[in-house]
C-alpha cells in the first residue's frame, strides 16, 4: 500500500494511507501531495487515485448598469479635466515662450544701452580732463 504525504504552506504531514488520505484532502483540497515516486510536490487535485472533489468557482457577479453608468460618466469627467489643464499647459507653455522672447530682447536693449551708457560716460569724463587741463593752464597764465 502507498503511503502519502502532504505539504499544507509548507507543513507537511504523513505518510497517510489511500483512506486517511481521502480523509484529509476532503477537509483541505488544496493540499499538496507527494510520494517516493513522484520527483516533485503536485497539488492533489492532480492525483488520480485520491477522490477529490472540486467545487467550480461561483460565477462572476455581474455589474449594476446604475455603477457602470456612474464609473463613465466619472471617466468622461476625467477625460474633460484633462482636455481643460492640457489647454491650459499649452497657453501658459506659449505665454512662457512669449516672455523668454521679451526677456531676450529686454536683455539686448538693456546692454546696448549699457555700452551707450559707458560711450557717454568716457566722453564727459575726457571732456573733463580737459576742461581740468584748461583750468590749469588758466590759472598758471593768470599768476
Amino acid at each position: 500500500m502507498k503511503k502519502w504525504f502532504f505539504s499544507d504552506n509548507g507543513k507537511v504531514t504523513g505518510p497517510f494511507g489511500l483512506k486517511e488520505c481521502n480523509d484529509l484532502i476532503a477537509k483541505n483540497p488544496n493540499l499538496y501531495a507527494w510520494h517516493p515516486s513522484y520527483t516533485h510536490w503536485v497539488p492533489v487535485s492532480c492525483v488520480d487515485e485520491f477522490e477529490v472533489v472540486i467545487t467550480p468557482p461561483a460565477p462572476p457577479i455581474e455589474i449594476p448598469q446604475d455603477l457602470i453608468e456612474g464609473l463613465i460618466g466619472e471617466e468622461q469627467d476625467l477625460i474633460s479635466t484633462l482636455d481643460r489643464v492640457d489647454k491650459t499647459i499649452k497657453i501658459t507653455s506659449d505665454s512662457l515662450y512669449e516672455i523668454d522672447a521679451e526677456v531676450d530682447n529686454y536683455s539686448q536693449v538693456t546692454h546696448n544701452l549699457t555700452e551707450q551708457v559707458k560711450v557717454a560716460v568716457k566722453s564727459i569724463e575726457e571732456q573733463y580732463a580737459s576742461l581740468q587741463v584748461n583750468l590749469a593752464n588758466a590759472i598758471k597764465t593768470d599768476y
